[in-house]
């Protein structure tokens, strides 16, 4: 499970020294920021798994930082920490899709244990090397080759099968459309716009049995598609 990447945001420093250590045993990388801005920029650049912000930072306090993040990824778990109960801060970052909420100040097995829910719930694959979680409720089974929704599975042609295998197998990879058609059909004599039409038709199956507009597979203009 150390596989994981950590954006934690915090302007204390004495807080940041008191937990790293543990935090260390927990993450591959652990990238500190003491403001929103830095946090932003991190978050940019990085593209954590998992954060943990802080509310009370300064320059760009954590529910905008967190409006932010949400505006580009909708989905990275977020654990918030503040100073107090206070009550509109709650109702916030619930908003926001908060993971979970710790007020400060709290005891590191808290925190642990708050970290390893996160990592049940969202990062399947770590208790099971065959799985790969690709939305809230969709799996994909590697070993099987098989999608699932809410345990169910899904009926996919042999192409849409092999769309997502290339996808999973490497993760955060860019392909063109040119590289998907010589993966998945030998380098036939198909056009792109074959490949287009193959994810769209995929997007479209998905987003109507899940009833959710979202989609595993983004297209990052001139660089292609890979999975969010």
């Amino acid at each position: 499970m150390n596989r994981l990447n950590l954006l934690y945001v915090e302007d204390d420093e004495e807080t940041v020294e008191s937990i790293d250590f543990f935090l260390k045993r927990h993450f591959n990388e652990i990238y500190i920021a003491q403001d929103g801005e830095q946090a932003l920029s991190f978050f940019e650049e990085k593209d954590p798994d998992i954060i943990i912000l802080d509310i009370n930072i300064p320059k760009l306090n954590g529910i905008k930082l967190a409006t932010k993040i949400r505006e580009k990824n909708k989905k990275v778990p977020i654990i918030f920490l503040t100073a107090y109960s206070d009550k509109d801060n709650l109702l916030q970052a619930i908003h926001l899709h908060a993971f979970s909420y710790l007020i400060k100040p709290f005891k590191i097995n808290e925190l642990i244990e708050t970290i390893d829910k996160c990592k049940k719930e969202f990062f399947c694959e770590y208790s099971n090397p065959n799985l790969k979680k690709l939305s809230q409720n969709l799996i994909w089974n590697k070993l099987k080759k098989e999608l699932y929704f809410n345990k169910e599975k899904i009926s996919l042609t042999k192409n849409e099968l092999s769309l997502i295998n290339l996808f999973v197998e490497n993760d955060f990879k860019f392909f063109t459309p040119e590289e998907i058609n010589e993966y998945i059909f030998l380098n036939h004599d198909l056009k792109n716009n074959s490949i287009i039409q193959l994810i769209s038709r995929l997007k479209k199956k998905i987003t109507e049995i899940t009833s959710d507009s979202e989609f595993f597979i983004e297209n990052i203009y001139n660089k292609g598609y890979r999975l969010k």
